[in-house]
């Protein structure tokens, strides 16, 4: 089966180069050039990736990520802009975005990431709840909840929660988020995995100022601990 790929970017040249390469790699590739065309071809098409430009006219791409998120949790969204401060990427991140791409990038860099929302997508070999005090993670469901009241989370938050949950107690580097959750192929840094993290307990945590469920350990990772 061909995956869809829709890229809504204003910037003919962007577009253009990104179809050329995703259609290349045997993507059936779509294109939006502003906030609303996004929504509406998004929900007309209904793609496997969503390549979202950060500063699209009509609607932003934080407006359209938020509003795709709720109709869609299985979509895998990469935000595309021009900035790189990091509250950008939080508010990306919290808008329901699966990853970020700075411009100027790297073709190849981008069909990575790509490849790996696909990879995501279509790997779930997880089955079984996991109940850790008020808090419960469907595996096979990809749901989590927190006193019965589900948590919206994104593909990503799910993967460093079920990866974490899984193996309960123990520290799970943030090389090895890196590489489970993201894949070798594709460069992101450490400040990647902190910053979804972060996200995750704002979403998850009674206080994310003092999680309860995923704690911290200093200069190596992240580890899940059960109540």
């Amino acid at each position: 089966m061909t995956r869809r790929i829709l890229i809504a970017d204003d910037e003919p040249a962007i577009v253009m180069a990104v179809r050329d390469e995703l259609a290349f790699e045997g993507f059936e590739v779509h294109t939006a050039a502003s906030g609303p065309e996004a929504l509406e071809r998004a929900r007309e098409i209904r793609p496997d990736v969503l390549v979202l430009d950060l500063m699209l006219p009509g609607r932003n791409g934080f407006e359209v990520c938020r509003e795709l998120r709720a109709e869609r949790r299985d979509l895998w969204i990469i935000m595309l802009t021009v900035r790189g401060q990091e509250a950008d990427r939080v508010t990306g991140f919290e808008a329901g975005a699966d990853d970020y791409v700075t411009k100027p990038f790297s073709l190849r860099e981008l069909v990575g990431r790509v490849k790996v929302g696909l990879r995501r997508g279509s790997t779930d070999d997880a089955t079984g709840s996991i109940r850790s005090g008020d808090l419960e993670i469907d595996l096979a469901a990809r749901r989590v909840s927190r006193k019965g009241a589900e948590i919206a989370l994104t593909k990503t938050e799910f993967d460093i929660l079920a990866l974490l949950a899984r193996r309960a107690g123990e520290v799970i580097t943030r090389d090895e988020f890196l590489d489970q959750v993201w894949g070798q192929e594709v460069y992101v840094t450490h400040r990647t995995v902190d910053t979804h993290v972060a996200s995750l307990r704002r979403k998850m945590e009674a206080d994310p100022e003092h999680p309860i469920h995923v704690q911290g350990v200093r200069g190596v990772g992240y580890r899940f601990a059960k109540s």
